[in-house]
């Protein structure tokens, strides 16, 4: 017989873990696995997922137009070029009078679609400065209306090479330049861009608001004065 004051002061270990009538024990749980800075270590599951340490310095994305002034130069003198390269097509180039219909709806929906997203752009900045939104929803929204804005002024070039412009005429001439300086106006808008999303926290600075009541002001001048000529070019070439 075994006395009951032996068996409550037994423990499991002083039996024989291998004996008939002792009770069999569970193993204890294993500790958790933590994957924290501590052990530096990686998931197997995520391994493919992350990057070693020592490319955490390298960028993940190409750089972009509003990344460097020397990338938004080139882009400038690549546009230059362009502009060049369809007033020859336009000297060089018979268009037959269904191409040149197809031609002046392209160049008037490009018109309603790169224009009118100017417009909304800076209806947005007016909006901000009545105070009815904040900065960075308005640098948001009109952050949207990049590609409306370069598709509509890229269809208004291509498809005026194709309306047979007078380059004899002073007034075309200078609608050629308002083009190529709304251009060049376009690229150094988005450093602007990307220096405003920068301090959006913060109150803009001086130099912030000249440079972007300039850019406003050029882009409106160079919008306005060839929808103005073209349309004085439409009318004086009907008569």
């Amino acid at each position: 017989m075994y006395d009951i004051s032996d068996l409550v002061g037994a423990t499991p270990e002083a039996s024989p873990p291998d004996s008939p009538g002792a009770p069999r024990q569970s193993k204890p749980a294993p500790a958790a696995v933590t994957w924290g800075p501590q052990h530096l270590r990686t998931p197997p599951g995520r391994a493919s997922e992350q990057q070693p340490t020592w490319l955490a310095a390298v960028p993940n994305r190409p750089h972009a137009l509003h990344d460097s002034w020397w990338i938004v130069s080139a882009a400038a003198l690549v546009s230059a070029a362009l502009m060049a390269a369809v007033l020859w097509i336009s000297a060089h180039v018979d268009v037959d009078p269904i191409l040149h219909t197809v031609a002046l709806f392209v160049h008037l929906a490009s018109l309603v679609l790169g224009f009118g997203a100017v417009l909304v752009a800076d209806y947005l900045v007016v909006v901000w400065l009545s105070g009815r939104c904040t900065l960075a929803e308005a640098i948001g929204g009109a952050g949207r209306l990049h590609l409306p804005i370069w598709a509509g002024l890229a269809g208004l070039v291509a498809s005026g090479a194709l309306l047979e412009p007078n380059l004899a005429s002073g007034l075309t001439r200078i609608k050629m330049v308002l083009v190529l300086v709304l251009t060049v106006n376009g690229l150094q808008a988005l450093v602007l861009s990307r220096r405003i999303t920068q301090q959006v926290s913060a109150p803009l600075t001086r130099r912030l608001i000249v440079w972007g009541a300039s850019t406003a002001t050029i882009s409106q001048v160079c919008w306005w004065g060839a929808v103005g000529i073209g349309f004085w070019n439409a009318e004086y070439s009907s008569r």
